[in-house]
């Protein structure tokens, strides 16, 4: 009787995993080995969670860090504020919407919009990276950056002793071509006036090859309002293979749409 006893007490004070008795602690009895291996298992959690939300908030946070455009009218771009003013840009909009979609859904091809001035290319196109850099999951970086201005910063580099500068031609290129989508916004407007039978300079085709040939497993959303002769016409076919690289019908065209920018 008392044997028996004995053993019931043993194995209610005794830890079956760690083959140890169990102890009073903070007024509770436990496993001190049990205890232990709770508190790092939460402390890892905690440093992995925490790790998780620094590096999503670098990943966000490089669209509003990096991006480089003059229009600023873009930061309040969005699906909800584009404005519909006719039957075209209803349709450009539900077909932006349904692209945004596909690359949350990790697909990786390329989207041209082309055509009108000032009929909300930039603006949809915008709207298209900020519904991915919000709901992403795992998240995924974007970037918006308008081609005339990027070649302005990089020229802006040539000749440049201040070594307190580090960026130069070959880093401001991997720091745009590094991220899941970009947005590469009015090519074709660094050659001048639409209109113009001006070819893209040596400067600009070597740039955007070596940005589009880093970029053959990403996704990039490029806007133009120029049409597919006057493109064939002012980039070398090496150059618009890779900005054509699996666009399967991914074009969002504006025809009919208005200006939509104050006129005067």
């Amino acid at each position: 009787m008392l044997k028996g006893l004995d053993f019931k007490l043993k194995r209610e004070g005794w830890c079956e995993i760690h083959e140890k008795p169990l102890l009073n602690l903070y007024g509770r009895t436990a496993c001190p080995d049990c205890q232990r291996e709770l508190i790092e298992h939460q402390e890892a959690e905690y440093i992995k969670k925490a790790s998780m939300r620094h590096e999503k908030r670098i990943t966000y946070d490089r669209l509003y860090k990096d991006s480089i455009y003059s229009d600023y009218s873009l930061t309040d771009a969005s699906f909800q504020s584009f404005i519909i003013e006719e039957e075209e840009s209803e349709r450009n909009k539900l077909l932006a919407r349904r692209i945004a979609g596909r690359y949350l859904k990790g697909e990786v091809f390329n989207t041209v919009l082309t055509g009108n001035a000032g009929a909300g290319k930039s603006f949809l196109a915008m709207a298209i990276l900020k519904a991915v850099n919000e709901n992403a999951d795992p998240w995924k970086s974007c970037l918006f950056v308008n081609l005339d201005e990027f070649l302005l910063e990089v020229r802006s580099t040539f000749g440049n002793n201040d070594k307190t500068n580090k960026e130069d031609e070959k880093s401001m290129l991997e720091r745009i071509a590094d991220v899941d989508l970009l947005v590469l916004d009015d090519l074709g407007a660094e050659t001048g006036f639409i209109g113009t039978d001006k070819r893209a300079t040596d400067f600009t085709q070597r740039m955007l090859y070596a940005l589009m040939n880093r970029r053959q497993n990403a996704s990039t959303i490029i806007t133009t309002n120029l049409n597919g002769e006057q493109l064939d016409y002012m980039y070398d076919s090496k150059i618009l293979s890779r900005l054509y690289r699996r666009i399967d019908g991914n074009i969002i065209k504006f025809e009919k749409s208005v200006d939509k920018r104050m006129k005067f």
